[in-house]
């Protein structure tokens, strides 16, 4: 019999499309709510509506009036949140409901990164909304451990309530193209949300630094600009222009990392950073940095340059090195494009399909 399952996000729900290809292979009926403006193929309903990425207590609650309205007017076998906020915002709405919800925790975002007196009451809002939806949650999928241990720690999931399934996974048979890596000038490419704590000013720096050494790089930035503070906004980035080619948000995403020669993230933290495993399948030397999202997938030396993060002199020197050592290039390459199959969606949707299903039958 059909299981009617709905995918709940935010503005990146899009990339739930290829798993939902293989759960309707499955047997599921697939309906996904969120807010991107991308197109969904037929067999799968999509529903836009509002939900701030920002704390924002009236457009907080009229989401979860939202929620509330839509999962009474739609009956489903289960709901699973794949977003910071959906994750608790959902099973608020849902107290009295017996539908059973899922969810990941794709990561704990800038809140949790910060040490600012905003942030650090935002976090205690977090484990409050946490702790009150804790026993709502039939299963919690965490991408890393540090993640896991956080919710643990804080009482936030119970001791069996939770699996590890490390990434989102991509579908590896999109990926049918190998980087020549013979652009000239060397180009480095980084995609990424243009936020502070994607490294973004280390990688403006370390290019800088590269260009008054006296090495002729190419650096693209790709991503939406997400942050307008004292530590990165549009005039920050435009002083580097002359050393970085922001691109902003683009949908060539594929073709533009075919014709770089190597890829650059230096993040603070990642819950599971999906875009060096497109980096990896796409044949691209990866630099970025030793923290949680990152050493789940990447060891040094071995799938990746991996420095320390906050880092402008070690990411300016790891640059010199890859464009330098194509022996150590090709080495990095060929070990990233074995380690990525481990991500590919063949697997993971395998693992969700099996929570799912327990779910679903222990209701």
């Amino acid at each position: 019999m059909e299981k009617k399952i709905c995918l709940v996000g935010g503005e990146d729900v899009h990339k739930r499309i290829q798993l939902s290809k293989y759960l309707i292979d499955a047997g599921f009926n697939v309906t996904i709510i969120g807010t991107s403006k991308q197109e969904f193929p037929s067999d799968i309903t999509y529903y836009s509506y509002n939900l701030k990425r920002n704390l924002s207590p009236i457009a907080d609650y009229k989401t979860v009036l939202w929620y509330k309205n839509f999962f009474k007017s739609n009956e489903f076998d289960l709901i699973h949140t794949f977003d910071t906020k959906p994750a608790f915002l959902v099973p608020l709405a849902l107290m009295d409901s017996k539908i059973p919800i899922t969810r990941t925790i794709t990561g704990l975002g800038t809140i949790f990164m910060s040490k600012s007196i905003l942030s650090k009451a935002l976090r205690v809002i977090y484990k409050k909304m946490h702790l009150r939806v804790k026993d709502r949650v039939s299963n919690t999928v965490f991408q890393n451990l540090d993640d896991r241990d956080v919710y643990l720690k804080n009482n936030l999931i119970s001791k069996s309530g939770y699996e590890l399934i490390y990434s989102s996974g991509i579908e590896l048979k999109e990926f049918n193209q190998i980087s020549q890596r013979n652009s000239k000038p060397f180009t480095f490419i980084c995609v990424a949300r243009l936020v502070y704590e994607k490294g973004i000013i280390n990688l403006l720096e370390a290019a800088k630094n590269c260009r008054d050494l006296g090495y002729d790089f190419k650096v693209l930035l790709v991503g939406p600009l997400e942050e307008n503070s004292k530590r990165l906004n549009s005039k920050i980035l435009d002083a580097y222009k002359d050393t970085v080619t922001v691109l902003g948000e683009r949908h060539d995403v594929k073709e533009l990392l075919l014709n770089s020669n190597a890829f650059i993230l230096p993040t603070f933290r990642e819950g599971f950073s999906r875009v060096l495993l497109e980096a990896a399948a796409i044949g691209l030397p990866i630099i970025s940095t030793n923290v949680t999202g990152v050493r789940e997938f990447a060891r040094h030396n071995e799938e990746a340059i991996l420095i320390e993060p906050r880092n402008s002199s070690a990411l300016t020197q790891a640059m010199i090195t890859l464009a330098s050592d194509k022996k150590l290039a090709d080495k990095l390459v060929e070990n990233a494009l074995k380690r990525v199959e481990l991500f590919g969606l063949a697997n993971v949707s395998k693992q969700y399909i099996t929570i799912f299903d327990k779910a679903i039958n222990d209701n």
